[in-house]
């Protein structure tokens, strides 16, 4: 379990360097076995985990995410009384016959560690200026450690049934059979690995800029079973040299007890995720003339022709912005949803296309402007025009744009472009607009 783990973690950190966000967790709740058993009764206890993961935001609104989460999951199962466990045993003789184990207020407190390998897809949509709501659905696979069983029972009638000679032994201490009181053992039990179906909601608030708290619910629901089966195996092992040293064996994996052995976890999940910051724009390759004239600084010195030096000192014409290209530069950008400060799928096509348009003439500057409707305070609109504004400006120098040619103002709610009533018009209001500035 130790290498699969490892593995795990250290492929969680070859891919975060990708990830839009990265986040740390906590969670608690009833998780370990959900038995199915006509024999006894078993109980979730209290569990609790931490994990780490990153999520991929292809979208505003839908995202893939993964990591590593690491569970500690107890159980508690008890059997009914009057129940007889019946397995075939030989004794010291080599004699075979039928081993029965009676016991009395038996019972097993079970624990174990797991990790698991998340796959979620995770969708989230604004409800609030600071705040949204998520839910998430996939699957996980889980790799759990052996489980440590706790076993006791204030009484076990041991016996041995010979059906040769039809004969019942129940009180032969020496050779293993009779009454064992107040008796308890320790024992681990193998576990399979499980896939997991999982689903988890709630509500995300917004601390920074880039820093996410997610408060919710979470559910883990196990496919496969989790119990190794053992097959002709007792509660108790036999001893034929006495009383002395009743081993336990459990009853996880035992089909005469145990029909169905599902994994089940479920409670309360907080998370902090952290928004990684945008790469860097690639550097701009150098103008060819550049390129021509590092080619021939690095070749022979040679005489050439007046002329050719004249036509290779010539500088390239200037290309002019055409009124259609300036149109569509300073046509206002709309961000729609209250307190969105982030690009969103359609602005970041538009916005590809006027870095390109500015990519043509390096000699026009821009002034970025941030804009509200009229919903909150003076204060916290013009903070959100701000954020808007910068977020244009973080893309475009993400696309190539110098940030020296960008600069960046917030009007918040005045300068409306249309009357903030009815409200049909406050979408048209939250926008940010891009103004051309040629060189003088």
């Amino acid at each position: 379990m130790k290498i699969k783990t490892t593995i795990a973690i250290l492929l969680l950190f070859n891919v975060t360097i990708k990830a839009q966000e990265i986040n740390v967790k906590i969670n608690g709740g009833p998780s370990g076995i959900l038995y199915d058993s006509n024999l006894g009764d078993g109980k979730l206890k209290f569990g609790g985990g931490i994990g780490i993961g990153y999520t991929y935001f292809f979208s505003s609104h839908w995202g893939i995410s993964t990591g590593v989460d690491v569970m500690y999951n107890q159980n508690r199962f008890e059997l009914d009384n009057g129940t007889t466990i019946s397995t075939y045993e030989v004794d010291d003789q080599t004699s075979a016959f039928e081993y029965q184990v009676t016991p009395t207020n038996y019972k097993e407190d079970q624990h174990f560690i797991s990790a698991a390998i998340p796959l979620m897809l995770q969708y989230r949509t604004l409800i609030a200026p600071q705040t949204q709501l998520y839910f998430g659905f996939g699957g996980k696979i889980l790799f759990p450690g052996k489980q440590t069983v706790k076993a006791s029972a204030s009484e076990l009638q041991l016996s041995g049934y010979y059906p040769d000679v039809n004969l019942l032994v129940d009180d032969l201490p020496s050779h293993g059979f009779g009454k064992v009181t107040n008796w308890q053992d320790k024992t681990t039990v193998n576990l399979d690995p499980s896939f997991l179906l999982s689903v988890e909601t709630g509500l995300t608030f917004k601390l920074k800029e880039k820093t996410q708290l997610y408060t919710g619910l979470y559910l883990d629901y196990g496919l496969t079973e989790l119990a190794k089966e053992t097959t002709d195996v007792n509660i108790v092992a036999y001893n034929p040299n006495g009383l002395d040293n009743i081993q336990a064996n459990g009853t996880s994996g035992n089909r005469k007890i145990v029909q169905e052995s599902r994994y089940f976890s479920a409670g309360v999940q907080l998370k902090l995720g952290f928004m990684l910051g945008k790469n860097k724009p690639e550097p701009e390759p150098k103008p060819e003339q550049e390129k021509t004239e590092t080619a021939t600084q690095g070749e022979p010195v040679q005489e050439a022709p007046p002329v050719q030096q004249k036509i290779v000192e010539t500088p390239p014409a200037k290309k002019e912005l055409t009124q259609t290209e300036r149109t569509y530069i300073e046509k206002p950008l709309s961000f729609q949803e209250i307190g969105n400060t982030n690009v969103t799928p359609e602005l970041a096509t538009r916005l590809d296309q006027i870095a390109e348009i500015l990519k043509s003439n390096k000699d026009t500057d821009l002034n970025i402007t941030g804009y509200t409707c009229d919903i909150g305070t003076k204060e916290r609109n013009l903070e959100i025009g701000m954020k808007r504004a910068q977020a244009v400006s973080d893309y475009l120098q993400n696309k190539g744009i110098e940030s020296n040619r960008m600069h960046l103002f917030s009007k918040g709610e005045s300068e409306p472009l249309v009357p903030n009533t009815p409200a049909e018009n406050k979408p048209q209001n939250r926008r940010v607009s891009l103004t051309l500035i040629d060189a003088k």
